[in-house]
Formats: C-alpha cells, structure tokens, sequence
C-alpha cells in the first residue's frame, strides 16, 4: 500500500470521514495489496460503515480482504486464535452497534472458513444472527440462512451436535417473532436444531453415534422420512439411559423411557389430537405453542416415534 494511501488511512481511522474517489483509491488499493496490519484492519472496518451502502463491489472486496488478512497473513494461517476472535467481536461491536449483515456474513464465512476459531466467536455470531432477527421482529428468508450457516459454522469449532446456548436462542429468538409472518423455513430449522439438540441431551451415550448425530446432516436434510434420523443410530428406548440426562431422576426416566417405548411400537397415524395437545402442554410450559414449537413436535414424531411422548413425561 503507497504512502498517500496509508494517509488515507489514516484519517479513516481519526475522523471517520473521506471523500468518495478517496474511498475508492483505497478500495482499489486494498484490493490490488491486501491488508498488512492491524492498524489497516481497523481502517477496514470504518471504511465499510460507510462503503457499503455506497458501493455494491464493496462487500465481497470487504469481506475477501479481511479473510485473507486473518486467515492467511496472520499466524498461525488457517486459524483464529483468541486474541483475533476478541478484536474481531471489538470491531462488530463499535460503539455498541448491532452488527450489520455484511458483518454478520463475514463473521460466518470466516468461521466456515477457519481450519479452528474459539468456541466464543461461534457463540457471539449465532447469538448476533438471533439478536438482528428479534430487532426486525420477523425471521426473513435470508436471515433463516444466515442463521442455518452460523449453526453449521459451530459445528467445525467442537459444537458435534446443537447445544443448549444455541437451542435456548433458537426458543428465545421464536418467542419473540412467534407471531410474526415468519418465512415456512424458519419452523424447519427450529425444528431440525431443538431436535438434534434434545436427541443428543436425550441419548445415554451420544458420542457413539455421532454420525447419526452430526448436526449438519439434521439442518441439511429437509426430507421427510419416518424414523430416519433414529434408524440411523441404531438405537431404541429400551435399551440404554435415555433421558437421564435431561431428568436427573432416574425413577422419571424410567417412566419415560417407557412411555417412549410404547409410543414407538404404534403407528404414527394412532397419535390422537388429544395426545398431542397432552405433548405439547409437556414440553411449552407456559401453555402458547408456536408454529415453530408445533413443527418440533411433527418433526420428533415422524423422524423419531415415541421420543417426543417419552420426552414429555422426562421434562
């Protein structure tokens, strides 16, 4: 980068303010260069509060030049350390703002990206994603991908099946849209999610199968196939300490395991409205069932029989 550019720069980073064919010298710059320090980085960034409403080329300039600098010229390549991860979450979070969707969308495509990055970085985008969703009051199509992508971002990072941090989002950020005009995906992903996420809590060994419980298979597949996610694990409630780990009582497990024993040897078509509100009411404490919770309990039923009953009697 010349030394008229790094001036530039320079005043990005003092003043917040350039002209237009100033911003695009650095732009072409940038692009031609890359990113060589983190002074540059820190330019990068207010640069881009005012670039990318500005220029449409800017974004994927943007975003490529701030891989390239974190996951190629700074060490160790490949990866995100924690000083990285804290001065990245520091940059998105300028002045307390919620990060914009060209942040959000790096933030995702460095962690698809990243050969590792600390659990925390997976944690703020997922939650930042559940925080701009909320803020528009709606989950959009777009803003259901995003989220589908930070979700499979935690799972390069350690994340082999949805967490709890990320299931309680999924329900908090539907509680607060639950009457919106939600995209039809929205109800899929929050179904697929809790339910890989209340499988694996469930399983008494969910480290055996952890193909079959590999997130990414539960938010990709979007076929509807009776059993299909349960035959995989070779599994039954029969065997083994289902739901254990969700009760903390053993007496209540054994309950329902049995309960969810007996609901697997019935055909699905048997289940009567009458049981499913009786679900419902189990799992929604509060009495109000969300499209997206109704979804989780369809999803439950069809991909795993008798794993939601039994669930109902554990929670």
């Amino acid at each position: 980068m010349n030394q008229e550019t790094k001036v530039l720069m320079a005043r990005v980073a003092k003043l917040g303010e350039i002209s237009e064919s100033e911003a695009h010298r650095i732009v072409n710059e940038i692009y031609k260069d890359g990113i060589v320090s983190r002074a540059e980085a820190e330019s990068l960034f207010r640069l881009n509060d005012m670039l990318s409403a500005m220029d449409p080329a800017w974004i994927s300039r943007f975003q490529e030049a701030m891989k390239d600098y974190l996951l190629t010229r700074e060490p160790p390549e490949g990866w995100i350390t924690d000083g990285e991860a804290d001065w990245l979450i520091a940059q998105v979070q300028n002045d307390a703002h919620t990060p914009s969707l060209d942040e959000l969308d790096l933030l995702i495509e460095l962690l698809r990206k990243a050969d590792g990055a600390p659990e925390k970085l997976a944690r703020f985008t997922v939650q930042a994603v559940s925080e701009r969703i909320i803020a528009d009051g709606i989950a959009s199509l777009n803003m259901v991908e995003r989220m589908r992508y930070a979700l499979y971002a935690g799972a390069g990072h350690g994340g082999l099946w949805v967490s709890q941090f990320e299931a309680g989002l999924l329900f908090k950020t539907n509680d607060a849209i639950a009457d919106a005009d939600n995209a039809p995906t929205w109800n899929d992903l929050f179904a697929r999610a809790v339910g890989n996420h209340l499988m694996a809590r469930a399983h008494p060994a969910p480290q055996t199968v952890e193909g079959a419980l590999a997130r990414e298979s539960w938010l990709q597949d979007t076929s509807s196939n009776t059993g299909g996610f349960f035959s995989r694990m070779g599994a039954s409630f029969s065997s083994g300490n289902w739901f254990e780990m969700i009760t903390h009582n053993g007496r209540r497990a054994a309950r329902a395991r049995q309960t969810a024993a007996e609901a697997a040897d019935r055909e699905a078509e048997q289940v009567t409205e009458i049981e499913n509100e009786w679900l419902l009411a189990g799992i929604k404490s509060d009495g109000k069932v969300s499209p997206a919770e109704s979804a989780l309990i369809e999803f439950l039923k069809q991909e795993a029989p008798g794993f939601a009953q039994g669930l109902a009697v554990a929670v």
